[in-house]
């Protein structure tokens, strides 16, 4: 297997979980709003706002360090997730981030308001283009396959005696 070979399994793989991961996101949020939420979904929704809030802090300094390995690890994550929401042609990103990060923990917390309603849709609109993305970045990288020489090619081994 050469290089290549790795290299595109691990951003296929990152793509379809992030892809999943969001697609599980809307499915908790559309629970939360039924009143039918499980333990797992809970948990699901505050990895969610933990994102979001995320995504607004690299939003408002995104030259930061992160601070922690989970930080770093989410980076990539969460700009994604930023660059969807600018894409939604959202006006102020980082307070939309906000509101939604505080919308998901209310549906974690099973304290929506009918109020709430219309922003929840927004979160689940977010998700759906983050899962979106995601597919098509997954697409990319397996039609990416069908050009079978970079895949195949094998680097000429030099014997050095």
């Amino acid at each position: 297997m050469t290089v290549r070979d790795l290299q595109k399994l691990e951003e296929l793989s990152a793509a379809a979980a992030l892809g999943l991961w969001a697609d599980d996101i809307v499915v908790a949020l559309y629970s939360a709003t039924q009143g039918a939420l499980g333990e797992s979904e809970r948990h699901l929704l505050d990895s969610a706002a933990q994102l979001l809030e995320l995504a607004r802090e690299r939003a408002t300094h995104p030259l930061a360090p992160p601070r922690s390995a989970r930080d770093l690890a989410a980076t990539t994550t969460a700009l994604s997730a930023l660059a969807t929401l600018a894409e939604a042609q959202q006006t102020d990103p980082p307070a939309a981030l906000a509101e939604m990060a505080d919308a998901i923990r209310k549906a974690a917390t099973g304290s929506l308001t009918p109020a709430d309603t219309a922003l929840v849709d927004r979160v689940i609109d977010l998700f759906e283009l983050v899962g979106s993305h995601q597919l098509v970045t997954s697409n990319s990288v397996l039609s990416s396959r069908k050009d079978v020489e970079p895949w195949t090619e094998m680097q000429p081994i030099s014997n050095s005696s």
